[in-house]
């Protein structure tokens, strides 16, 4: 890409109702920060460049960062998972692989408490991934792998937990045991905070008393607040 396009594609998202500052985009092409950003808003819906946004992200595998730098690792690390999401769409799955496990090895290389990156949604990532590619088994034991060492970190609000046991409930659901859906969902839950004015709308999905168990899931999904708007304390 060059400089001349990538400047197209800034001021075709500033346009854009996202209308991010410009400033977020200084330095241009020889910043890899500036690739990364736009890249983000490229992928987005209602834009829609996935092909340009697959290039500037793929432009950032490679880059350079200080790793004792938190916003350095937490920005790469993202934009390898977003790589990943749309390598995943496009049905690229072991392009999609290799870059969800380079931003967890990324993310988890350092102790930083991230602003917006969660380490259990990246590992939540892969296992969606691997499910998809007939890995489910093996994304199973790794879920149970991460539960097991973060269980009893004396924090309350565990992101490892909360993807552990959210990734169990979808394939007890699967399986059609609605109950065991359940009880994995309320143990997900009691790793987040959960503000009171999502508790009825919660209470509500899981007083379902039928056997739909992937209906059921999906009702809870959408009574639990966004993970991306809460407090992590891992």
């Amino acid at each position: 890409m060059t400089q001349e396009e990538f400047h197209k594609l800034v001021h075709l998202v500033m346009d854009s109702p996202a209308h991010p500052p410009e400033t977020l985009f200084t330095g241009g092409m020889d910043n890899w920060h500036a690739r990364a950003r736009l890249a983000h808003f490229l992928g987005m819906k209602g834009i829609d460049k996935t092909r340009e946004a697959l290039e500037l992200f793929r432009s950032v595998v490679e880059a350079d960062i200080d790793e004792g730098i938190s916003q350095d690792v937490e920005e790469k690390a993202f934009a390898l998972q977003r790589l990943s999401s749309l390598e995943k769409e496009l049905n690229q799955n072991e392009q999609a692989l290799k870059h969800i496990n380079l931003a967890i090895e990324l993310a988890e290389g350092t102790d930083f408490l991230y602003k917006y990156l969660l380490r259990g949604e990246l590992w939540g990532d892969r296992w969606n991934l691997m499910h998809k590619m007939n890995m489910a088994k093996e994304a199973e034991e790794e879920a149970d792998e991460r539960i097991a060492a973060y269980q009893d970190i004396p924090v309350a609000h565990n992101s490892y937990l909360y993807y552990g046991y959210r990734y169990k409930a979808q394939l007890a659901a699967e399986r059609g045991v609605t109950l065991v859906a359940k009880d994995y969902m309320h143990m997900a839950l009691h790793a987040m905070a959960v503000p009171d004015e999502y508790k009825a709308g919660l209470e509500h999905a899981f007083a379902a008393t039928h056997d739909n168990a992937p209906w059921i899931l999906a009702e809870i999904d959408r009574a639990t607040p966004n993970p991306d708007t809460l407090p992590w304390d891992i």
